[in-house]
């Protein structure tokens, strides 16, 4: 049950989206598991600038490399954007993907 949770990205609407593929790659990008993270202390351990690097860029509909997601994580900062504004929507968006709290999943998407 994948849905996509909609932001703002550089002043324009942007929506993020997990499937298996994309989590996995996000995974091997931060040399850890999402499960271990998404635990109940590990998700603000984990949540550095790696982690929004690679989750936008591989939870935008368009996937991204990492140095282009860096770039426009730099783009989205120097317009008066923030890192948790990101890190908002990918967290939603993996909780939206159903693969760890199905109940969850509709909420998030919504948030």
């Amino acid at each position: 049950m994948k849905k996509a949770v909609e932001f703002k990205l550089c002043g324009k609407s942007a929506s993020i989206e997990f499937n298996i593929m994309r989590l996995a790659k996000f995974e091997k990008a931060l040399g850890q598991s999402l499960f271990y993270i998404m635990s109940t202390n590990g998700i603000l351990r984990s949540m550095d600038i790696n982690f929004t690097i690679a989750g936008l860029a591989y939870g935008l509909e368009k996937e991204l490399t990492l140095e282009e997601a860096a770039d426009t994580i730099q783009k989205h900062c120097d317009e008066g954007g923030i890192l948790d504004d990101i890190n908002d929507a990918i967290y939603r968006g993996i909780i939206a993907s159903g693969l760890f709290i199905k109940a969850a999943a509709k909420e998030a998407a919504e948030e």
